[in-house]
């Protein structure tokens, strides 16, 4: 046997100890989307999504907040085996006051960040592990639109800001960006909390469908616009 040779299992083995270690290392110090503040209740419609499409689809979040759902999407497409093109988008300065309440409900958010959360958006993304998975665009949702080419998008999830015109917008915006087959939708579908949202869903879109939890989804066919 070469003089060598053990030498060098032992480096082998050594290292093989180093990276495992310092996996588990980051395994512990990893942060978890639960951990994340925010309001999030449609990971069954994630599920659902991750299972139905193709690998390499692209999957797009309009109004991530701190990144509480958009970090639940890292773990499922994680989960799921498959490779998706991730990518949430907020303005990251908040909403404003908004439904019957007129409540700010991103306000101490963008105060405690110095006007604006986007830094701690990337950290609990960064945090969650999904740097590499996961892309960010800090704009508004008819600016970021743009950056899509029509027929682009598997998946639109709406989560932005919830006044009639700026749901209706966000609908008329990016219906067109979504490949035949592909999924429209938007969260807090409900009649006595978020009205706004729903009459915008219904005058735009008077076939969609309740989804999930308080969702909707609209659903583009081969050749024209059908409801879920």
């Amino acid at each position: 046997m070469s003089k060598n040779k053990p030498v060098k299992l032992i480096r082998a083995l050594r290292d093989r100890f180093e990276k495992r270690y310092r996996a588990g290392l980051r395994s512990e110090a990893r942060l978890h989307w639960h951990e994340i503040e925010g309001w999030f209740q449609w990971r069954s419609a994630q599920e659902e999504a991750a299972s139905w499409f193709h690998e390499g689809s692209c999957f797009v979040e309009v109004g991530t907040y701190l990144g509480r759902s958009l970090c639940s999407l890292g773990e499922v497409v994680e989960q799921s085996g498959k490779s998706f093109m991730v990518i949430g988008i907020d303005t990251c300065r908040g909403s404003g006051p908004e439904g019957r309440l007129r409540k700010d409900y991103h306000a101490a958010a963008v105060t405690q960040n110095g006007g604006t959360f986007a830094g701690a958006l990337h950290r609990n993304v960064l945090n969650c592990g999904y740097g590499d998975s996961i892309s960010l665009i800090i704009a508004d949702s008819l600016t970021a639109c743009r950056m899509f080419g029509d027929s682009s998008v598997d998946w639109v999830h709406l989560d932005a800001r919830h006044e009639y015109a700026d749901v209706k917008a966000d609908i008329q915006a990016w219906l067109p960006k979504i490949k035949p087959g592909g999924w429209l939708s938007g969260d807090d579908y409900d009649e006595i909390k978020w009205p706004e949202v729903v009459k915008a869903v219904g005058e735009l879109l008077p076939g969609a469908a309740a989804w999930s939890t308080q969702q909707w989804r609209w659903i583009v066919a081969e050749t024209s616009v059908t409801s879920s």
